[in-house]
């Protein structure tokens, strides 16, 4: 019956093949069921083949879009695991500094390592955050 396959027409279904309805991003763009409907292209056979086409077409963009996304996903997971890294491994650094100087008065070498123990003490916890922010998103660190 023609009421099933052309449902009510919305002010929202009338947008081309590569509009998405109002406010919707790229992303998550719907098709109109205008474009899904059987017999819409016109009445030649040519017509069918473009609407086709033009399904295909609008299929690879969003398996583009799609790859796009997981690439992005992996290159912040890695950003992730660098910050993290990196992090541990400055404050390391920072204990290291605490008893690299030598010939100071005591109360000079006490501020130094005080500094240096201060500063790996900081990058630790920011270490800390990180993880407690973001494992949940990786929970790979």
């Amino acid at each position: 019956m023609w009421k099933e396959e052309f449902p009510k027409l919305e002010n929202d279904d009338i947008r081309g093949m590569s509009q998405g309805k109002p406010g919707q991003s790229s992303g998550n763009r719907t098709l109109s069921w205008i474009w899904k409907a059987c017999g819409i292209a016109s009445d030649a056979p040519e017509g069918e083949t473009v609407l086709n086409e033009s399904l295909r077409i609008e299929w690879c963009k969003s398996r583009a879009r799609a790859m796009r996304w997981v690439e992005e996903v992996q290159l912040l997971q890695e950003e992730m695991r660098r910050v993290a890294a990196y992090l541990l491994w400055h404050a390391t650094w920072w204990d290291a500094q605490a008893d690299r100087r030598a010939g100071l008065a005591l109360a000079e070498v006490e501020g130094i390592r005080g500094y240096a123990k201060r500063q790996a003490a900081v990058r630790r916890d920011l270490h800390d955050t990180f993880l407690t922010k973001w494992g949940a998103v990786n929970g790979t660190f």
